[in-house]
């Protein structure tokens, strides 16, 4: 009778739970757990608490075969989904209840067991019907925009994550999200699928690429945002991975084709195709393609867009015009500022691309076919030093220009476009070439006082130093530092000297610091007029008087009179007007003082000449004939000396007529500037330095491992001077050949690629 009793009031506490669905309280359970307790303690039999789990189980299964009945007369739809997660989430917290109560008694696992009770006979009936009634409700989305509760979804995959393999050992046992995964992620991406192949499958054929690319991103785009409100957080990635693999790994080959073809347009295009292609895992490397194909873009557009000498120099003949300079540097920076930009735009300031930019610039700048329609010997090196030397350059238009635009924050705004100029200079291959050029403008800036200042000097150097090594700005330092020295030693000697009604200044510059950066003396036995002589004499007088033979170590002065001047009043007889009085201003370099004085000066040939041939002037003042015929087209052109057609000789112009009181043809503003045959010595004295310092180099290493392999000894002298110069293989070969000849070096007996070091 007890027993009836027991398992009567056990049925009637259990339907108030699981059959009525009755909220219960903590001493509802309590009295559950007491009332178990009880019966075992007083049946006294083993198998007591066996029998009672064997009933619990069996009750259970019972009422949720009911559960699943009402279940199955549901239609598939949102009453279906939202009928079976409210089950659920009840009966998830009666299970856990119970459990709390009966597991002391019967032993625990009493929820595991109910929750596997469940799974074989609930949702097993209904799990295909839910997965139809979700795909028909996503695919209702897709049509209409969205679903009347979009919480629903979110719910049920929620309810079904927590049906564990643990509690269903029939699903996958390493997927911790349980029936979620069956029977909710996997129906759902392969809805994704059918519908994005539906919209994009006619668009799969030759000359549909570039609809395909923009249709399939933004298929992807929604199936994505879509997602986010529909699956768990952590299982999106399966859909992404699924929708990459089927609709962008599967055309990799086209969609490259078709975003080469568009790098040309920077269209939205573009971005649509990188989208795309990130969708891919990394380990495909599906991006790797597109960046060698912008690479190669930029290197090709640079080369072929670069604007001619005349298109970018209208107004400018000559090459070596460092106008050029000026319009070709400001068109690259242009450039390069425009590629940044679509290279944030449309690859989203990917790592890659910007290294596939930088590659293909450097390509473009390092290239023999750089400028090589206008002229062979303007290359990136020269045509950076170029552009240097206009910002610093007191009176050249770009320096005007700035200083007109901020007149109060002019070395700023240098300092602003030497950091432009500074991006190009990192992509040059041959910076030592640049610092060579660099040092050679510098010089002829300080020799001709045409520098802004000392100080703009050192700044832009310091910019330098970083980028070209500090062995190559050294020199240049000592270069400002000695020009300073020399204003303060000319400002000691001034006192000294008495030069009469002239006006000297003299500076006096170091030979080992400022050789080879000024061009060579055409004379330096010049003949000038005796007054200037004088001057001269009695400043070296005085310079030695302050040095002498003991304490000057060897000094000795060389007058460089291709970078000297002079600033004269010229009359001529049939002037009228006020420059009767005054005469013409005229600024003549040291050989053009020396031909006027022959015509102007009586204590030259004891008289004036009335003229003289090219022959005997160059006799007279002891210059090259060559050099003096250039002065003389020069003296002509500026109208100054006429020729005598009949015997070539030359004589001053008598009706000399100008409207300008001031006249400058020394062409000390040509001297600022390199002439080609400059350039081409620059460049082999450089090419003649790398391979002195590649013999070192190689020789270093060999003394160091004794005996090494030919690509290993490359790379290590590739690395050594990567920061100054590209080490070219022809020139690594000829420098390998020359120690081999003279048994400095040996191959090794047997594997010719390993060289050994003769000690």
């Amino acid at each position: 009778m007890a027993d009836v009793l027991f398992w009567s009031d056990l049925r009637q506490r259990l339907d108030g739970v699981l059959v009525e669905q009755q909220t219960m309280s903590i001493s509802d359970y309590v009295q559950i757990s007491t009332v178990v307790n009880t019966y075992l303690k007083a049946a006294e039999v083993e198998t007591a608490v066996e029998e009672v789990r064997q009933w619990v189980t069996a009750y259970v299964n019972r009422q949720l075969a009911v559960i699943a009945r009402r279940l199955q007369k549901l239609e598939r739809g949102p009453s279906l989904i939202d009928a079976y997660v409210a089950q659920w989430q009840y009966f998830a917290q009666a299970s856990q209840a119970l459990s709390g109560s009966l597991g002391q008694a019967v032993g625990f696992g009493m929820r595991e067991a109910m929750a596997q009770a469940w799974y074989t006979t609930v949702f097993r009936r209904v799990a295909a019907d839910m997965a139809a009634a979700m795909v028909a409700l996503v695919d209702d989305a897709r049509k209409d925009g969205g679903v009347d509760d979009p919480q629903l979804l979110s719910k049920l995959s929620y309810v079904l994550a927590e049906l564990r393999p643990a509690y269903a050992p029939e699903l996958p046992g390493g997927e911790p999200l349980g029936a979620y995964f069956v029977w909710y992620l996997e129906p759902y991406v392969w809805a994704a699928v059918r519908h994005v192949e539906s919209r994009t499958g006619h668009l799969r054929t030759p000359g549909s690429t570039r609809e395909y690319i923009r249709l399939v991103t933004r298929l992807i785009d929604d199936e994505e945002r879509r997602a986010e409100a529909y699956l768990r957080p952590e299982s999106v990635e399966s859909l992404r991975c699924v929708l990459a693999q089927r609709f962008v790994a599967g055309s990799l080959a086209a969609i490259h084709a078709e975003a080469a073809l568009m790098l040309a347009a920077d269209s939205e295009d573009l971005r649509s195709a990188f989208c795309l292609l990130r969708r891919v895992p990394a380990d495909r490397k599906a991006m790797q393609p597109l960046r060698d194909a912008f690479r190669a873009h930029v290197a090709q557009h640079t080369l072929a867009a670069m604007p001619s000498l005349a298109e970018l120099n209208p107004n400018e003949a000559s090459v070596s015009s460092l106008a050029f300079a000026r319009n070709a540097v400001d068109w690259l920076i242009k450039e390069l500022n425009r590629l940044r930009a679509m290279t944030a735009r449309c690859f989203d300031d990917d790592r890659g691309f910007n290294q596939s930019l930088v590659a293909g610039l450097r390509e473009a700048l390092n290239s023999k076919e750089f400028l090589s329609k206008d002229h062979p010997q303007l290359k990136a090196p020269r045509l950076l030093a170029g552009y240097f030397g206009l910002l610093l350059q007191t009176d050249s238009a770009l320096a005007l220009e700035l200083a007109a635009a901020h007149p109060t924050g002019f070395e700023n705004a240098v300092e602003s476009r030497a950091r432009d100029a500074l991006q190009l200079c990192e992509l040059v291959d041959s910076k030592d070439k640049l610092m060579y050029h660099y040092r050679s403008l510098l010089a002829r800036r300080l020799v001709t006082d045409s520098s802004s200042n000392v100080d703009l000097e050192r700044t832009v150097v310091a910019m330098l130093t970083p980028l070209t090594g500090i062995d190559n700005t050294n020199r240049i330092n000592d270069m400002l530092t000695d020009m300073n020295v020399s204003h303060t030693l000319f400002a000691d000697y001034r006192p000294s000297m008495s030069s009469g009604s002239l006006n000297v200044s003299v500076k006096v510059l170091k030979q080992i610091l400022w050789c080879g950066n000024l061009s060579s003396e055409l004379s330096r036995a010049l003949i000038l007029p005796r007054q200037v002589s004088a001057a001269c004499d009695e400043f070296v007088g005085v310079y030695n008087s302050r040095y002498s033979s003991a304490s000057r170590n060897g000094r000795k002065l060389q007058w460089l009179w291709a970078y000297s001047k002079a600033t004269i009043q010229l009359y001529f007889p049939h002037s009228v007007g006020r420059v009767a009085q005054t005469g013409y201003t005229l600024v003549v370099n040291a050989y053009q003082l020396a031909i006027l004085a022959l015509f102007t000066d009586s204590s030259c040939l004891g008289s004036a000449a009335q003229q003289l041939t090219p022959t005997e002037i160059s006799l007279h003042i002891k210059l090259r004939l060559d050099a003096v015929k250039s002065e003389l087209a020069v003296l002509a052109r500026a109208g100054i000396l006429v020729s005598n057609k009949s015997n070539d000789a030359v004589m001053m112009n008598s009706s000399f007529n100008s409207r300008r009181l001031r006249i400058d043809i020394s062409g000390i503003k040509r001297m600022r500037q390199e002439t080609e045959d400059e350039t081409k010595k620059i460049d082999s004295y450089v090419d003649s330095e790398r391979y002195l310092q590649i013999q070192s180099a190689v020789m270093k290493e060999m003394k160091r491992c004794l005996s090494i392999h030919h690509t290993r000894l490359l790379n290590l002298v590739t690395t050594r001077y990567e920061s100054k110069f590209l080490v070219e293989r022809p020139v690594f070969k000829r420098v390998i050949g020359v120690l081999l000849d003279d048994k400095y070096i040996r191959q090794k007996e047997g594997d010719f690629n390993i060289y050994e070091y003769i000690a």
